[in-house]
C-alpha cells in the first residue's frame, strides 16, 4: 500500500519561477523580477505611476492642442466673415477728400456762363450734369491739365481723366456701398475684400495669448484677485483695472507692427503693376529695410497705439461698473433698462474711439523712408503731406475735409453754391470723416440689445 502510493506520479506538479544561471547560495530560490512577463503588485507600482503620469501628460497636451486648433479655426472664420466690412471701413477712414478751398474746382469751360434765371430754373440739371464723366471729344478734355514742377500731371480724385486706373472714385456713402464699389472695380474685385485677413488673424491670435498672460502675471505679482472674477464683484476695482489696462497696452504695443501691416495691405492697390507689398512678412521686411528696425515700435505710431489701447479697454471695462454702481440697474431685475443703459454707453464709447482709430490708420499709411523704395499706391486718395501727430491730424481732417466737391455744383452763381455749402456744420467741417463705420457698429450694438431683451423675457417666462 505504501509502495504503490510512493511509486505513483502526482497528478499536479509545482514549477517554481525560472532560475537564473547564477544562484546565490543564501537565496537559492530568488528570481530577479521581470516586469515584462510577470506581474507583482509591489514590483510594478513605480512603473505604473510613470506610465499613468505620461498618459495624463499626453492627454493634457492633446487637449491643449485641440483647444488651440479650435480657437484658431474659430478666429479665422470670424475674421473672414468680418473682413469685408473692415476693409470697406478702413478705405473710408484713410480716404482724403479735401474741399474746394484746399483743391480748386475744375471747371470744364472757361467761358461757360449762365443767366441767373436759367440757373434758378435749371439748377438740378446743372447739378446732375456736373457729376457725369468727361467726354473725350469735349473741349474741356483737350484743355491742358495742371502739372507740377517736374511736368507730371496732377492727379485729381474728382477728375476721371487724371485719376489713376487703380484708384476708385470718391467714396461718399457708407460701408455697404463701399463694399459694392470695391467688388465692381476692375483692379480690386471680390478678392480684395479679404486683404489683410491673415495679418488680422495673426494679430487676434497673438492678442488672445499675450494679454491674459500679462494680466495674470501682474495680478500674481501684486497679489490681486483672479482676473476671471468680474469687476462688479470686487470691492476695490482700481488695481484690477490698472493691470487690465497695462496688459492691453503692452500686448497692443508688441503687436502694433501687425496693425500697421494690416492697414497698409488693405489700403494698397491690388494691381500687380503698382502693388508694393506681397504679403504680411514681405511688408515687415520692407518696413525694416526702408524705415529701419526701430520704426516697428519707435515711430509716429507709438503714441496713437498707446492712447488707443488705453482708452478702449478702459471704456469697455467701466461700462458694467457704471451701470451697476452709478445707475444701480440689475440685469436680472430690469433687463430692458440694463440693455438701454449698455446701448447708450456703448454708443458713447464709439463716439470716443472711432476718431482715434481713424487717426491711427491714417498715420499707418505714412512712410518715413530712409532708403528709396517703391511708393505705396493706394486704392483711395490719401493725403500727400504727412500729419505731424494726432492733434494735427484731427485739425487737418476737420478743416480740410468738409463738404466734398461732388455735393457742390461746379457751375452756377456764388449765391447758390454758398447755399448748398451751408447745409449743416457737420457738412461744412470734416467731422463726419472721423466717424466712418459708426452706423455699422451702432447696428451691431442694437442687435445685441434686442438679443439681451429677448433672453431676459424668456427667463422671466420660465420663472413665471
Amino acid at each position: 500500500m505504501t509502495s504503490e502510493t510512493s511509486d505513483a506520479q502526482p497528478r499536479y506538479t509545482y514549477t517554481p519561477f525560472p532560475q537564473t544561471t547564477t544562484v546565490h547560495p543564501l537565496r537559492p530560490y530568488y528570481v530577479p523580477q521581470n516586469t515584462d512577463h510577470y506581474y507583482t503588485p509591489l514590483g510594478n507600482v513605480t512603473n505604473s505611476k510613470k506610465e499613468h503620469n505620461h498618459q495624463l501628460i499626453n492627454e493634457e497636451s492633446q487637449g491643449a492642442i485641440k483647444e488651440i486648433f479650435s480657437l484658431g479655426l474659430i478666429k479665422y472664420i470670424s475674421t473672414a466673415i468680418s473682413n469685408p466690412f473692415e476693409v470697406a471701413k478702413t478705405q473710408l477712414q484713410v480716404q482724403y477728400l479735401p474741399n474746394e478751398d484746399v483743391v480748386p474746382v475744375t471747371v470744364e469751360g472757361k467761358n461757360a456762363t449762365l443767366d441767373s434765371d436759367e440757373e434758378a430754373s435749371d439748377d438740378e440739371g446743372i447739378y446732375n450734369s456736373s457729376r457725369k464723366t468727361l467726354d473725350s471729344s469735349s473741349p474741356g478734355f483737350r484743355q491742358p491739365k495742371n502739372a507740377d514742377i517736374h511736368g507730371y500731371i496732377d492727379t485729381n480724385i474728382y477728375d476721371e481723366s487724371t485719376r489713376p486706373a487703380y484708384m476708385v472714385p470718391p467714396l461718399e456713402n457708407g460701408v455697404w456701398e463701399t463694399v459694392k464699389t470695391l467688388k465692381g472695380h476692375p483692379t480690386e474685385g471680390l478678392r480684395s475684400l479679404w486683404k489683410g485677413q491673415f495679418t488680422n488673424w495673426l494679430y487676434e491670435i497673438g492678442h488672445v495669448f499675450l494679454q491674459p498672460t500679462f494680466e495674470g502675471a501682474l495680478n500674481d505679482a501684486f497679489d490681486l484677485y483672479d482676473d476671471t472674477i468680474p469687476l462688479i464683484y470686487l470691492d476695490r476695482v482700481g488695481p484690477n483695472i490698472a493691470t487690465l489696462i497695462v496688459s492691453h497696452v503692452v500686448a497692443g504695443v508688441i503687436l502694433s507692427p501687425l496693425e500697421v501691416v494690416r492697414t497698409r495691405l488693405v489700403v494698397q492697390t491690388a494691381s500687380s503693376n503698382h502693388k508694393k507689398y506681397a504679403g504680411t512678412f514681405d511688408c515687415l521686411r520692407q518696413m525694416i529695410k526702408e524705415e529701419g528696425l526701430t520704426s516697428l515700435y519707435w515711430s509716429h505710431n507709438l503714441v496713437p497705439s498707446i492712447v488707443f489701447h488705453t482708452v478702449c479697454p478702459l471704456l469697455e471695462c467701466t461700462v458694467p461698473l457704471i451701470i451697476d454702481r452709478v445707475f444701480h440697474i440689475n440685469p436680472a431685475d430690469s433687463p430692458i433698462l440694463y440693455g438701454l443703459a449698455q446701448l447708450g454707453l456703448n454708443t458713447l464709447q464709439l463716439l470716443i474711439t472711432l476718431p482715434i482709430e481713424t487717426i491711427r490708420k491714417r498715420l499707418h499709411c505714412q512712410i518715413v523712408s530712409r532708403v528709396p523704395g517703391k511708393s505705396l499706391e493706394t486704392v483711395v486718395q490719401t493725403r500727400k503731406a504727412p500729419y505731424v501727430g494726432m492733434i494735427d491730424a484731427i485739425y487737418r481732417i476737420i478743416i480740410e475735409e468738409g463738404i466734398s466737391q461732388t455735393f457742390v455744383p461746379r457751375q452756377g452763381n456764388h449765391r447758390r453754391r454758398s447755399a448748398r455749402r451751408q447745409r449743416s456744420w457737420l457738412d461744412n467741417y470734416g467731422v463726419r470723416r472721423l466717424y466712418h463705420g459708426f452706423y455699422l457698429h451702432f447696428t451691431n450694438n442694437v442687435i445685441q440689445f434686442f438679443f439681451q431683451i429677448m433672453n431676459g423675457v424668456e427667463d422671466d417666462f420660465k420663472d413665471f
